[in-house]
């Protein structure tokens, strides 16, 4: 099971989930040229793809739904109040297929969990990924403007994350921004900032949590080595030794091999890597 962030930010968010029979992205947020550009740097085409889970309907998140589907036929997987929103992105003959806000679903070889978020956004969700076959899980939780008892759960089992780490507070209040801007990003329906990231990846730490690829990072208001450091000194003394990394906006992160990266001190019994031929040149 392979992870990559597309790029992620105010500009836009997409993460790429591989397995060796399924390829799903979570969220679309840029140009439909743009996310061929990037999945052609993972020597992936659009063509690949197999259907688009969206989390919620801003622009950062949905610019190139609606051309892709017509595109490449992807399938976009939505809640209703999610479809409702995304109306001006559609032209009406796009495939796609609605899902309440806490439910699970099937992808090929994938379940996916959707769990109810709280954001400024008509039905928002997390979700994590499962690899049914391996029992890998990967949790995509951005968005957030506090962490509810349903995301808490749905990502505590989570071998890897790719979690939000929008904003430093302190840097936030002194941000040249109307204060009406600094409170909804600030609000329980905002954005989640890099302290309360680094409470929540402590509160769901476990043994088989290979590592954590911070997203969502505010070009204004936060710093990478700032989210960084802030999310590593919250898990101090908790017995993660997993990577903690940055995702950046303007290109793909580095693949990240969960399988590996659960595997890389023997806490679970070693297998073949999916992905042993292609990583070479990635």
């Amino acid at each position: 099971m392979r992870v990559v962030s597309l790029g992620s930010g105010s500009r836009g968010n997409s993460v790429f989930i591989e397995t060796a029979t399924t390829r799903v992205l979570i969220d679309a947020g840029f140009s439909g040229s743009e996310l061929a550009r990037r999945l052609s740097a993972l020597r992936r085409t659009p063509e690949q793809i197999d259907a688009v889970v969206v989390t919620h309907e801003h622009r950062d998140h949905t610019a190139g739904i609606g051309i892709a589907a017509r595109r490449w036929g992807w399938p976009l997987l939505m809640t209703p109040g999610t479809a409702d929103a995304c109306d001006g992105l559609l032209r009406g003959g796009e495939s796609v297929e609605l899902f309440p806000s806490e439910t699970r679903f099937r992808i090929g070889d994938l379940e996916i969990h959707a769990v109810p978020t709280c954001h400024d956004a008509a039905e928002p969700v997390a979700v994590t990924v499962l690899e049914v076959e391996s029992g890998l899980r990967v949790g995509v939780a951005t968005d957030l403007g506090r962490a509810t008892a349903p995301v808490r759960a749905a990502l505590a089992g989570c071998n890897f994350l790719v979690l939000e780490a929008n904003h430093d507070e302190l840097r936030l209040r002194e941000a040249p921004y109307p204060w009406s801007l600094k409170q909804r990003i600030g609000g329980s329906r905002g954005h989640l900032s890099n302290h309360l990231a680094g409470e929540l990846a402590r509160e769901i730490v476990h043994p088989g949590l290979g590592g954590i690829l911070l997203a969502h990072l505010s070009q204004e208001c936060n710093d990478p080595r700032l989210a960084r450091t802030t999310v590593r000194d919250a898990l101090a003394g908790c017995g993660f030794r997993g990577p903690v990394t940055v995702a950046g906006q303007d290109e793909p992160s580095a693949p990240v091999d969960v399988e590996a990266l659960v595997t890389r001190d023997g806490r679970r019994a070693p297998q073949l890597s999916l992905f042993s031929d292609v990583r070479s040149a990635i």
